[in-house]
């Protein structure tokens, strides 16, 4: 995971479209936009910022979306 591509991905792009990136990397192999080498953390960047996205969707800043993402994530982790 890229955190940093994860925030600007997350801020200019709306869900769906964060979801069709995801999807047609799943379908084709070929990011529609790259953040990293390995396919792995490509598409867990692309499904993170989504995440983080219906998160400020609802009104959260964006650091407030990623504590929320983290703190998911440390849960099914723990």
């Amino acid at each position: 995971m890229d955190v940093k591509s994860v925030k600007e991905l997350a801020q200019k792009y709306s869900v769906e479209e964060l979801n069709k990136f995801a999807d047609d990397f799943e379908s084709t192999g070929i990011a529609p936009i790259k953040t990293q080498e390995d396919a792995g953390e490509q598409m867990s960047d692309y499904l993170m910022a989504a995440e983080m996205r219906s998160y400020l969707d609802k009104g959260m800043s964006l650091n407030d979306a990623l504590r929320e993402f983290s703190k998911r994530v440390r849960g099914v982790l723990s």
